[in-house]
C-alpha cells in the first residue's frame, strides 16, 4: 500500500492503526471513549494528512488536485456526522457503526486514488518540502524543539486499548521510545529505571488513582521529582483539573482526547 512517500506512508500507517484499533475495542468496558477518541484522533489526523497531500500535489501542479480535494471532502464529512452522532449520545456510535465505513473508503482510497499521484510526487524536492512545512503538533518554537523520535514516554493506564490510541498518536509523530504499564506497581518500577521526559497517566488506574503516582513522583529523588506530568480523566470538571494540579500534574486534559490538542498540550509540557 505504499505510494513512495515516506512522510505519506507514515500518515496511512497512522490512519490504519487507529482503525485497527477501533476492531480491538468492540465490547470494551470503556469501548465509548476508545470510540470517542480514535474519531477525534481521526478528524484531527484525516485534516491534516489530507492537507499534507494536497500541499504536495499542488507543488508538483498534480492535474487530478480538485478531485482528489473532493474525496477528501467527502471522507471528512463521514467523519464529522459520526463525531457529530456520538457527542450528541456516545452510545449512539459504536465501534462497529464506523468499521465497515472507515475500511472500505480509506483502504481503496489509498490503494486506488492515492496511488494516482505517485509519479507526480515521488522525488519532487517542492513537493517534500511543502510536506515537511506541516506538522500535526502545530507550528512555532514550541513545536520544534521538540525532537520526537528521541522522546522517551511512560504511560500509564489500566486500559489497554486506550493505550494504544496513545501510542499510535505519538508513533504517529515519530516517538519510538514509549513503553506502556497497566498499574501503579509496574510504574514506579519503570520510573526507578530508564530515565523518561514525560509521565501520560490516567485519573483511574485499577482500583487506585494515578494521583497517588504523581505524588509519590514529586515525593522522589530529584531526577524523578521534575518529570512532566500530564493527566487524563474521563470526567472534565475544574475540581477534578484543581485536583490534579495540586497533586503535581503539570497537565490536565479530558478523554475522549483529541490528537492535536494531545501533542500541542505536550509541546507546551516540554518547552
Amino acid at each position: 500500500m505504499s505510494v513512495g512517500v515516506p512522510v505519506l506512508d507514515s500518515d496511512h500507517k497512522t490512519l490504519i492503526g487507529l482503525i485497527n484499533l477501533l476492531q480491538r475495542s468492540i465490547g470494551d468496558d470503556e469501548e465509548y471513549a476508545a470510540v470517542g477518541s480514535v474519531l477525534q484522533a481521526l478528524q484531527d489526523y484525516a485534516a491534516h494528512h489530507f492537507a499534507r497531500e494536497e500541499k504536495m500535489m499542488e507543488a508538483c501542479r498534480y492535474p487530478l488536485l480538485e478531485r482528489h480535494h473532493l474525496t477528501h471532502d467527502g471522507f471528512v464529512e463521514r467523519v464529522q456526522a459520526l463525531k457529530v452522532r456520538y457527542d450528541e449520545d456516545h452510545s449512539s456510535v459504536r465501534a462497529r457503526d464506523c468499521l465497515t465505513f472507515l475500511n472500505g473508503w480509506l483502504i481503496n482510497h489509498i490503494c486506488t486514488t492515492d496511488m494516482n499521484y505517485r509519479a507526480w510526487v515521488i522525488g519532487h524536492s517542492g513537493a517534500l518540502a511543502a510536506a515537511a512545512g506541516l506538522s500535526m503538533a502545530g507550528n512555532g518554537r514550541k513545536a520544534e524543539a521538540i525532537d520526537w523520535p528521541s522522546l522517551r514516554v511512560l504511560v500509564v493506564d489500566d486500559n489497554v486499548n486506550f493505550a494504544e490510541i496513545i501510542r499510535t498518536i505519538l508513533e504517529g509523530v515519530g516517538v519510538t521510545r514509549l513503553l506502556t504499564v497497566h498499574d501503579l506497581a509496574a510504574a514506579r518500577d519503570a520510573l526507578g529505571g530508564q530515565g523518561w521526559d514525560m509521565m501520560i497517566c490516567d485519573w483511574h488506574v485499577g482500583e487506585e488513582s494515578g494521583l497517588d503516582l504523581v505524588k509519590w513522583v514529586r515525593r522522589g529523588p530529584p531526577d524523578v521529582a521534575a518529570l512532566p506530568i500530564l493527566i487524563l480523566s474521563g470526567h472534565e470538571r475544574m475540581t477534578n483539573r484543581d485536583l490534579a494540579l495540586l497533586a503535581g500534574a503539570n497537565e490536565f486534559m479530558e478523554k475522549p482526547v483529541s490528537a492535536r490538542n494531545l501533542l500541542m498540550g505536550i509541546g507546551r509540557l516540554l518547552a
